[in-house]
C-alpha cells in the first residue's frame, strides 16, 4: 500500500543502524530502512512480526507495510519503557534476579516453532562467513566444517536476544528487533546471546569507566544466563562451543568494528588449537 506520509513532520525517536523510528501518532511507531541495502530486510521483518502476532509472542504487534516515496516501512506499536539492560544498570545488586528472568524468557523464545518461510540460520551462518573479510581461506573451511555437522533444527531463533532488546512495559516484557530471527538449533541463540553480553564492543560515546563497567556486568550476566538457561533447557557443552565459535565468525561480518578484531583472534586460536589437537576444543573457554 503507497501512502505519501511526509516524514519530516514525524517526531524522530531514534535513528539505529538499518533504520529511522518515526512517532506515527495513536499509540505507533514508523519504522523507516536508512539503506535501500535494507528494503529486503524491512519486508522480512514485517513478514516475522506477521508470524509473531499470529502465534501470541512477546513482540510489538505490526499493523501495516507501506511505500513513502517506493520506500517500504512498518507501521508497528510504540512499545514505551525500560530496558532489562536500563534496569541492571540503575540497580546492579538485583543482576541475579534480571538473569534469571533473562534466561526464562529466552527458553520461552526458542521453544516456538519457526515459519518456514523464516530464514533457515544454517544458510545464514554460511553466508556471513564466506562474506566476511576478516577470516582466511583456510578459516573458513575450517568453519564450514564444523557449521555443517551442527544441528539444522527448527526453533525461532531471535538473532539479537540481549537485556538491551528486551523492554518492560507495566510489568510485562516486550522484545523488540526482530530483523535477524532465523529458524534453526536452539543452541545456537543461545551461543550468540552468550557472546553478545560476553564480549561487549564499545560503542562510540562511551567512556572507558563506562565500558569497563558494561564488560564487568556482562561478563557476570553470560556466566549466570548460561548456568541458568542449561539448566532449564539442557545441552550439549560440545554443540554450544561450535556455535559459539561459529557465531563469533557471523560477527566478524556484520558485527561492530570494536569487536571484529577481538573475534577473529578468538577464531585464530580456535583454528590453531584445533590443529594441534586434531580434535574438536571447547572453543568458548577461550573467548
Amino acid at each position: 500500500m503507497t501512502q505519501k506520509i511526509e516524514l519530516d513532520k514525524l517526531p524522530l525517536l531514534a535513528r539505529g543502524g538499518q533504520a529511522d523510528i518515526y512517532d506515527y501518532g495513536d499509540g505507533k511507531v514508523l519504522r523507516v530502512p536508512r539503506r535501500e541495502m535494507d528494503f529486503a530486510r524491512i519486508r522480512y521483518e514485517y513478514d516475522v512480526y506477521v508470524f509473531l502476532n499470529g502465534v501470541g509472542a512477546a513482540a510489538p504487534r505490526v499493523y501495516n507495510l507501506v511505500m513513502i516515496d517506493k520506500v517500504p516501512a512498518i507501521i508497528m506499536q510504540k512499545i514505551s519503557g525500560v530496558s532489562m539492560m536500563e534496569m541492571v544498570k540503575k540497580n546492579p545488586l538485583d543482576i541475579r534476579r534480571k538473569v534469571v528472568e533473562l534466561a526464562r524468557l529466552h527458553q520461552q523464545v526458542l521453544r516456538r516453532t519457526a515459519a518456514e518461510t523464516i530464514t533457515k540460520e544454517k544458510d545464514k551462518a554460511a553466508y556471513c562467513i564466506n562474506a566476511s573479510e576478516y577470516l582466511t581461506a583456510p578459516i573458513k573451511r575450517f568453519l564450514l566444517g564444523i557449521l555443517a555437522d551442527l544441528p539444522d533444527g527448527d526453533n525461532l531463533c531471535h538473532g539479537d536476544f540481549h537485556p538491551g532488546n528486551i523492554i518492560s512495559v507495566n510489568g510485562t516484557y516486550y522484545l523488540i528487533d526482530w530483523s535477524a530471527a532465523s529458524r534453526g538449533d536452539f543452541v545456537a541463540d543461545i551461543a550468540h546471546t552468550y557472546i553478545l553480553m560476553k564480549v561487549v564492543p564499545r560503542v562510540p560515546g562511551i567512556s572507558r569507566f563506562m565500558h569497563a563497567l558494561q564488560r564487568f556486568l556482562g561478563n557476570f550476566m553470560a556466566k549466570k544466563y548460561l548456568e541458568h538457561i542449561r539448566r532449564i533447557s539442557p545441552f550439549s557443552y560440545e554443540i554450544f562451543s561450535k556455535w559459539v565459535l561459529i557465531k563469533a565468525a557471523q560477527r566478524t561480518y556484520y558485527g561492530l568494528p570494536s569487536e571484529k578484531k577481538r573475534l577473529t583472534l578468538f577464531i585464530d586460536r580456535c583454528f590453531r588449537a584445533a590443529g594441534a589437537h586434531k580434535k574438536t576444543e571447547s572453543y568458548f573457554k577461550l573467548i
